[in-house]
């Protein structure tokens, strides 16, 4: 899969990941219309709410832990210096470095994701002020650590463990 193509996929997972419940289910209504004209195929099988969905209930699963608080107040200050591109993926490592103790089994990639996914829906539900900001640094994050990994998988659907 060529770069471009996850940059876009990642884009839209992260766009459907902070999204509000109404934006969700208006894509849902969306996607229960069908066009007449013949599908792209492959292309057909991504969809950006599906990836999104699972994505969230890892966040979810992990929104009460405590160091979320403390990468949240530093997220805080870093938008006020326009640094959380930095701020945020300096929080992903310190939340791998803790669940890496916890399940060494876990590929590092899948790690990073569940760990970068599960801070930005902690900090788009906490600080809405910060959810532009967010969806610019999670996008980049994914795209810059794993978007190559995921490439190998054959795109964000094909990603296993999530």
């Amino acid at each position: 899969m060529a770069p471009v193509d996850i940059l876009i996929q990642t884009d839209q997972v992260v766009h459907f990941l902070l999204a509000d419940e109404e934006e969700i289910q208006a894509r849902a209504f969306e996607d229960g219309i069908e066009s007449d004209g013949p599908g792209s195929g492959e292309e057909d099988d991504f969809d950006p709410v599906v990836v999104a969905g699972k994505l969230r209930a890892i966040g979810d699963a992990l929104d009460e832990e405590a160091h979320l608080v403390h990468v949240l107040t530093d997220l805080k200050k870093a938008a006020a210096k326009e640094a959380v591109e930095a701020a945020f993926s300096h929080g992903v490592e310190a939340l791998c470095e803790t669940h890496s103790a916890k399940a060494p089994e876990v590929a590092p990639e899948i790690q990073l994701i569940k760990a970068s996914v599960a801070l930005g829906v902690y900090v788009a539900k906490k600080a809405p002020e910060l959810k532009s900001k967010v969806h610019g640094a999670l996008t980049s994050f994914l795209t810059t650590r794993v978007g190559g990994w995921v490439a190998q998988q054959g795109g964000w659907d094909k990603v296993r463990d999530l």
